[in-house]
């Protein structure tokens, strides 16, 4: 145990003590001398700083701190953390630790060894980001504890997580995501083209995520179900979000007519939807600027993801209870589903709403064709 050597240099106090750092990937034990506070009346001798001396050296006599402790934030996020990320996560679960810590931590509180940092280190790098809104802050937050957390259960550090205790502000929004009508998804089918017509269909009619429906391929379309069992991010292929996700989805009459012309065009090919190469998935992004934003019109197209929502609204509208779309939808939680969607019992429930709605876009379907057909034979008039 260290007592620590006080002494008097330049009208302030010092304590001198040994600490273990890492140099070079290599534990050094140095020699430094800590300022304790300036020579005054309230700290006129040795003595007197004592206290101060017991500060010091408490958390130097603590077996639990480790030489790695000396790592800056930064040494530990490159070295440790995101290596691990990248060997335990998703593609896009390491894009997001990785820029939401170089955009809002690094320059704040990356210079900062892991064994001093504090909370009000982990608040500072928040409020540097205080302009942005309060979801944006919290995900910084969360970066903050996951590298925190990881050094806690490596040895690194000793004690409570210190980014727990940080507030994240932000500015508060009320986010209300778009979610399409039946009239626009029919809109939408009446004016696309193909594939566009198909992949609208698939995401308005079962619910599937842009991921899932670029993971589609033909062996999973079978006993009108569409059976979801891998996503695709960019041009990883991977698991779907959750274990939940990787269900089957029922697909309703007007849908299956679509899969069924596109199957015997162009059922040979591995993915459902692929690029020009044809080796890969198509890319959902580019085909709405390509091909769906031209025809329906910019203010028209609100993302992939409001088809998703638009779902569980359409059947929430036509009479199907609150519970119906949890199973459709594939959540894990069910507290998400809650907020944002519906939820669903059992999959024979998924089923007759289903059906619920197959009958709904059929009978739209046939409107707008007698409609059309009125309208051609129609007699002109006599003037």
């Amino acid at each position: 145990m260290q007592r620590g050597q006080v002494f008097k240099r330049h009208g302030a106090w010092y304590v001198r003590v040994y600490r273990d750092e890492i140099v070079n990937g290599q534990p050094v034990r140095r020699r430094v001398a800590v300022r304790l506070a300036p020579v005054s009346d309230e700290y006129r001798t040795e003595r007197d700083c004592y206290d101060l001396v017991d500060d010091v050296l408490r958390p130097v006599n603590r077996i639990a701190v480790t030489p790695e402790g000396s790592l800056t934030l930064d040494d530990f996020t490159e070295r440790f953390f995101l290596p691990f990320i990248k060997a335990n996560k998703k593609p896009s679960t390491r894009k997001f630790y990785r820029e939401s810590y170089a955009h809002h931590v690094k320059a704040t509180a990356g210079f900062i060894r892991l064994k001093d940092l504090k909370t009000y280190h982990v608040q500072r790098a928040l409020d540097g980001c205080s302009s942005l809104s309060h979801t944006s802050v919290l995900r910084t937050k969360t970066t903050c504890s996951a590298i925190l957390s990881y050094a806690i259960r490596l040895g690194f550090i000793d004690g409570p997580n210190v980014a727990r205790e940080a507030r994240a502000d932000g500015k508060r929004s009320n986010f209300e995501g778009y979610a399409y009508s039946f009239a626009e998804v029919q809109s939408m089918l009446e004016r696309l083209s193909e594939p566009a017509r198909t992949v609208v269909a698939i995401a308005a009619f079962t619910g599937l995520r842009e991921s899932e429906i670029r993971g589609l391929q033909w062996i999973d379309y079978r006993d009108g179900m569409l059976n979801v069992s891998r996503s695709v991010w960019r041009t990883h292929v991977g698991e779907t979000k959750t274990a939940e996700s990787a269900s089957a989805v029922p697909v309703i009459a007007p849908l299956a007519k679509l899969l069924d012309a596109d199957k015997r065009r162009d059922g040979h090919a591995l993915w459902m939807f692929s690029g020009a190469k044809m080796k890969r998935p198509l890319n959902l992004a580019n085909l709405a600027r390509r091909d769906i934003i031209p025809a329906i019109g910019s203010d028209a197209w609100h993302g992939w993801h409001a088809f998703r929502r638009g779902l569980a609204t359409n059947l929430f509208s036509i009479g199907v209870p609150p519970e119906v779309a949890r199973r459709i939808l594939r959540h894990e939680d069910v507290a998400t589903t809650q907020a944002h969607y519906v939820m669903l019992k059992s999959s024979r429930e998924g089923a007759v709403a289903m059906r619920k709605l197959e009958r709904v876009v059929t009978k739209m379907g046939n409107k707008k064709g007698n409609s059309q057909k009125r309208r051609t034979l129609r007699k002109p008039r006599k003037y």
